[in-house]
């Protein structure tokens, strides 16, 4: 489930490739981390986080009242999501919800970024990607204006990855880039594609289980042949 976010500095972003964006917005008010201090740059962003994001950087005005059946009054992002929605900027599904803890695609954020900077569309401009199939036909022309003026790009191989996740830390950087703080025309440089980091990590993790379980299992031969040694010598 969501957090409400707590602003502050955090203690995981030192030497991350996002440090100094992540900062500056924390410095700004504009984003928090977590209770425990930290910002999980590299953790999922929410539909819920990613709307509150795009209103703070692009100043949407209050919305009404909205009627999913899965956003309450009392939630934090409530009011995020009303103006949102009532800006035109973001809607949610056919069966009346808007899922705000679920992961904001690729694809949804781009549509969001178009819909609130009220860009022209532009289907040609997500035509060059090697998965261009993979975009859905709705999003095409939202995806090809955002990537035209400069806001979000492709990965180094050519895909744009309409359905992976966004993570916290490319949410910002995109969001920056919206803001005017960086590069605002052309292509910038790939998206950070963490799918691969996220599988070294797994791995390192497995290794680091594994080494300290051989550990502990020599050291328990090691305790045992202490403890025949002594049976024998008494």
């Amino acid at each position: 489930n969501s957090v409400a976010p707590v602003f502050g500095a955090s203690s995981d972003i030192l030497g991350h490739w996002a440090e100094v964006t992540i900062t500056k917005w924390q410095n700004e008010g504009r984003i928090g981390g977590y209770e425990d201090g930290t910002f999980q740059p590299d953790k999922a962003v929410t539909r819920a986080e990613f709307v509150r994001l795009l209103n703070s950087a692009v100043s949407t005005p209050d919305g009404g009242s909205i009627s999913f059946s899965d956003v309450k009054a009392g939630d934090w992002y409530y009011n995020d999501v009303a103006k949102a929605v009532g800006s035109s900027i973001a809607s949610g599904f056919e069966d009346n919800t808007f899922r705000p803890s679920e992961t904001v695609t690729r694809t949804q954020a781009a549509v969001f970024i178009c819909n609130a900077l009220k860009l022209t569309p532009n289907e040609s401009g997500a035509s060059t990607f090697t998965d261009t199939a993979d975009i859905p036909s709705w999003a095409k022309g939202a995806v090809g204006a955002v990537v035209s003026a400069g806001f979000m790009s492709g990965y180094p191989d050519g895909s744009f990855g309409a359905n992976k996740g966004m993570t916290r830390a490319e949410a910002v950087s995109t969001l920056d880039r919206v803001l005017g703080n960086g590069t605002s025309q052309g292509t910038p440089k790939g998206e950070i594609d963490t799918t691969e980091r996220d599988k070294q990590k797994e791995e390192r993790k497995r290794q680091t289980h594994t080494e300290r379980d051989t550990q502990e299992r020599r050291g328990e031969r090691k305790r045992e042949k202490r403890g025949r040694g002594r049976g024998e010598r008494g």
